[in-house]
């Protein structure tokens, strides 16, 4: 069970009765400008509930729980990819964003995987076009790698939606330079 504590956030395991805030996220997410930069997900009831139920199963999908308002605002996906190394995706529910929920969040995640998971590297893509994910990619401290045309969605005629996107990568050893104690994360105090 995964549990990481923020200034502001719960990071967690997904329940099955956080099916309804995922859905409101999703929903959300599929209806932004940036969602023709990714796979399409499915946002019918029955559909969010069948996630749900996978997402509680493991610890790939984390819900990024907001302490205030005490609601699930978004979620940090880790897939991992090879050995040592994480794949990171992350959303956040667009009346939470520009607060930076996501900047916390995925520090969080990200501490958590070098520190606790024992991972070496995680990797992350974004549309060049999603300036909010690009642009927060490069403050968690990734470098880009590789820069290339990428296609996850068609029109309605069956035209794929082609967009140039980056491939990013974090080094724990980059990591540690910016956070060289697992404890110590922004919102905490030296």
């Amino acid at each position: 069970m995964v549990s990481i504590q923020t200034g502001r956030l719960i990071i967690r395991n997904f329940f099955a009765e956080d099916w309804k805030a995922l859905q409101d996220i999703i929903v959300d997410k599929e209806a932004s400008e940036f969602a023709i930069y990714d796979y399409q997900f499915p946002t019918s009831e029955q559909e969010i509930q069948e996630i749900i139920r996978w997402f509680a199963d493991g610890s790939n999908y984390l819900a990024v729980y907001e302490t205030v308002n005490r609601r699930i605002i978004g979620f940090v996906s880790l897939n991992g990819t090879a050995p040592g190394e994480t794949d990171m995706g992350f959303c956040i529910y667009s009346p939470f964003q520009r607060k930076g929920y996501a900047t916390e969040a995925c520090t969080a995640v990200i501490g958590y995987a070098f520190s606790v998971l024992g991972l070496e590297r995680i990797t992350s893509g974004t549309a060049n076009k999603n300036y909010p994910s690009y642009n927060l990619l490069n403050k968690l401290g990734f470098k880009k790698t590789h820069e290339g045309i990428a296609s996850f969605r068609k029109t309605p005629d069956g035209t794929p939606i082609d967009f140039t996107g980056s491939l990013f990568l974090l080094e724990k050893r980059d990591w540690l330079i910016k956070y060289p104690s697992p404890e110590l994360f922004p919102w905490q105090k030296p």
